[in-house]
């Protein structure tokens, strides 16, 4: 896992122990998966990352979205302003660390791409 991604997980993860019991009592955030140096990675690690990315953590990303959601609509018109913006913050954060596990995956992908590519792009030895 990258140092953003890292990052990203331990905000998210620290801003939901920060809120209050009632904001985020039975909604977990996803464990950014694992990304793979598109640089040195065997292909075999970019597809299982990006198994992982679709299979596991982008519907656990939804789940916990929709945990927020549910939360937020049972609570309804009691809700406080500060509960709200706990939730709409969450939400946030969710979107944000999916959308840099993403940006991440991405890279690894041309990375590996553009490896493949120079292997490819080197003149062949002229035979005499």
């Amino acid at each position: 896992m990258s140092l953003t991604a890292k990052f990203f997980t331990a905000a998210l993860a620290l801003f939901i122990m920060n809120t209050s019991a009632q904001a985020a009592t039975a909604c977990r955030p996803p464990i950014a998966p694992v990304i793979p140096d598109g640089k040195t990675a065997p292909k075999a690690d970019i597809l299982a990352a990006l198994k992982a990315i679709k299979g596991d953590f982008q519907p656990a990303i939804k789940n916990f979205q929709n945990c927020i959601a549910t939360e937020k609509a049972a609570v309804g018109d009691v809700a406080t302003e500060e509960q709200i913006t706990k939730w709409d913050q969450l939400f946030d954060a969710a979107y944000a660390l999916e959308t840099q596990v993403a940006n991440e995956m991405n890279e690894a992908i041309r990375a590996y791409k553009a490896r493949g590519a120079a292997k490819t792009d080197k003149p062949a030895a002229k035979s005499e």
